[in-house]
C-alpha cells in the first residue's frame, strides 16, 4: 500500500512539474511573440512604419488600397489610431509576409487596432485570422455593417448576403464547374440593380455581372462554368474553378467600386 501511495505522489509530482514547465514555456513564447516599438508613419489603413523603419502589415484585416473609394478615409482614421504612438505587437503564426513586412495585431494601450478599424468601417476582413480573435473581428465588421460605417456607408439599404457557397462539386470534382456556385440572396423589399458589379475572390478571379436585376427577397445562382444566364442563374464563364475548397472570401462590389459585401468562409 505504501509502495503504491509513493508511486501516485510521484506521478501527480511529475505531472504538476510538467504542467509547470509548459506553462512557463507558454509564456515564453507569448513573450516573444509580441514586441513594442513607436509608430514612425502610416502608409494607408492597414499599414504602418516603426522608428526603426520596419514595416507592419495588420492581421486579419484589409483595408481600401491608393487610388480605391475610401482609401483616404481609412488612411486618416489609421493615422488617428496609431501616428507617432508607442504600439505593441503580436505576431501570428507567420511573423513578416513575402514583401519582408511584418504582420501584426497592434495595439495601443488596450485598444486592438485591427479590430477598431473594422468597427470603423474603414476595412474589412481579411485572411488569415488568429482564432483568438475571430469573434471580435466578425462582431467588429458586423457592427460597421448594421450601423453603414465607412466603407460600409452604400451597402446598408441593400441587404444584401451570400446564402451559400458550394465550392466542391458533389460529382465530377474540379471539371463539374457548374456545381461550383455561390448564392447571393436579398433580404430587401426593394428590387437591386447588379448591373456593373463585380464578384472577385482573394485570388483576384473577378465576374462583371451583366444586365440584371435581382428581385426584392430574391436569390441568385453565381455559377463559375458556361450556361445562359436566367433570372435566377448567372454564369461565370470560366474554363477553370474559382472557390478554394476549405476557405476564400467572396468580395462583391458596385459598379461605382463602393464595397457591398465581404464574406469569408
Amino acid at each position: 500500500m505504501d509502495g503504491d501511495l509513493t508511486l501516485r505522489y510521484k506521478s501527480r509530482r511529475f505531472v504538476n512539474v510538467t504542467l509547470k514547465w509548459f506553462l512557463l514555456c507558454g509564456c515564453a513564447l507569448a513573450a516573444q511573440a509580441a514586441e513594442t516599438s513607436k509608430v514612425l508613419q502610416v502608409l494607408d489603413g492597414d499599414t504602418c512604419v516603426l522608428e526603426d523603419n520596419r514595416r507592419v502589415r495588420y492581421l486579419g484585416i484589409n483595408a481600401p488600397e491608393k487610388g480605391d473609394v475610401h482609401a483616404e478615409e481609412a488612411a486618416q482614421a489609421n493615422n488617428r489610431l496609431v501616428g507617432g504612438k508607442k504600439v505593441k505587437l503580436e505576431f501570428g503564426k507567420q511573423r513578416e509576409d513575402r514583401d519582408g513586412r511584418l504582420l501584426a495585431y497592434v495595439f495601443v494601450g488596450q485598444i486592438l487596432v485591427n479590430e477598431e478599424l473594422l468597427r470603423q468601417g474603414q476595412a474589412h476582413l481579411f485572411r488569415p485570422i488568429a482564432n483568438r480573435y475571430k469573434d471580435r473581428l466578425f462582431k467588429a465588421q458586423e457592427e460597421a455593417i448594421a450601423a453603414g460605417r465607412g466603407i460600409w456607408a452604400k451597402s446598408a439599404d441593400r441587404k444584401l448576403a451570400i446564402s451559400s457557397v458550394h465550392a466542391r462539386p458533389d460529382k465530377g470534382g474540379k471539371e463539374n464547374l457548374n456545381d461550383e456556385y455561390i448564392v447571393i440572396e436579398s433580404r430587401s423589399d426593394k428590387a437591386v440593380e447588379l448591373t456593373g458589379w463585380t464578384v472577385s475572390d482573394e485570388s483576384n478571379h473577378r465576374y462583371l455581372v451583366p444586365n440584371f436585376v435581382l428581385q426584392p427577397n430574391a436569390k441568385v445562382t453565381l455559377r463559375t462554368g458556361l450556361g445562359a444566364n436566367t433570372t435566377s442563374e448567372l454564369f461565370w464563364g470560366s474554363r477553370v474553378a474559382i472557390w478554394n475548397d476549405d476557405h476564400d472570401t467572396v468580395f462583391i462590389k458596385d459598379s461605382e467600386g463602393n464595397l457591398v459585401l465581404v464574406h469569408v468562409y
